[in-house]
């Protein structure tokens, strides 16, 4: 059975801890939240599940995204490394990536996670509404005994395969998330030449909301996106409060070099982790930083 990734491999490979060697061979380690515990992975074998996109998803993927995004973040490396100050995307290349930021949303596996929570949840309501005798009596005898989670967990592939194929295949330029984005915000690209790297999470992209210390509202809008490109490399989208135009042919992305140690843990390690992310890409210069935050 084919193994999907979900994070791509040419974002994983921004992060491996032997860059030089063959693709086939590049590894990463990953810090597990649960575990507490650090493994040393193949980046053709981290962030895989088997049979997670229907075929016709996993080629839309890389055929509509991951081939041009990895050669846009490419461009970004050797601007980077070349010391220039900004880079030019066409407007397709800069709309391409809002997609692609949103699309990073809806392709994990933590929807997965989210379905069969909902799942339960309506079960319990309906359980407490009417009780549970009669509750049971609603149901058919041979679901009397079988638990929601066994029920959720048997159909999760045919309802995932139904989510992700229309979650993933209809982002486009006008979807109503994707269009709020990229009209109001801006993007610049922060080159981190510290002595820690960034690290990377298993949901990707992370926003910052001003609200702190309670839930989040659906109304709640971010100021602030990291959408990760490499270990020393990401994106930060900024609330704008001028509106984006969208008919521009070319968009200039500045590049700002941060070296401050204590700056980079305190707002791109510590401020990157979410309460949703379950495992992180570390290395050297920031695993022990990391362990200390659980």
């Amino acid at each position: 059975m084919p193994r999907d990734h979900i994070i791509p491999k040419f974002i994983l490979q921004g992060f491996s801890i032997n860059p030089t060697a063959h693709k086939s061979n590049q590894k990463i380690m990953i810090y597990d939240r649960k575990t507490k515990q650090i493994k040393t992975e193949k980046i053709a074998d981290a962030y895989t599940i088997e049979d997670f996109n229907s075929r016709e998803t996993e080629q839309f993927l890389a055929q509509k995204y991951e081939n041009d995004v990895a050669k846009i973040f490419q461009h970004i490396k050797e601007a980077a490394d070349a010391n220039q100050k900004n880079i030019n995307l066409s407007n397709r290349q800069y709309k391409l990536l809002y997609r692609f930021f949103v699309i990073m949303w809806r392709r994990n596996d933590i929807q997965v996670d989210k379905m069969k929570e909902l799942g339960k949840q309506i079960n319990d309501f309906i359980k407490n509404l009417v009780g549970e005798q009669m509750y049971k009596n609603m149901l058919r005898p041979e679901y009397r005994n079988v638990s929601i989670e066994q029920e959720t967990n048997k159909k999760i592939n045919e309802l995932k395969e139904l989510f992700y194929d229309s979650a993933i295949q209809n982002t486009k330029d006008d979807d109503p998330t994707v269009l709020k984005t990229i009209k109001y915000y801006k993007p610049y690209i922060i080159h981190n030449k510290s002595n820690v790297h960034f690290i990377l999470h298993n949901t990707y992209g992370t926003l910052k909301y001003f609200i702190s210390g309670e839930s989040v509202q659906d109304d709640d809008i971010p100021y602030f996106f990291i959408e990760p490109i490499s270990n020393n490399l990401c994106f930060c989208l900024m609330l704008s409060k001028d509106e984006v135009d969208l008919n521009k042919e070319n968009y200039e992305i500045p590049i700002e070099i941060w070296n401050d140690d204590e700056f980079i843990k305190e707002h791109f390690i510590k401020g990157y982790i979410t309460e949703t992310a379950n495992s992180f890409v570390v290395d050297d210069t920031n695993k022990e930083f990391v362990e200390q935050l659980f």
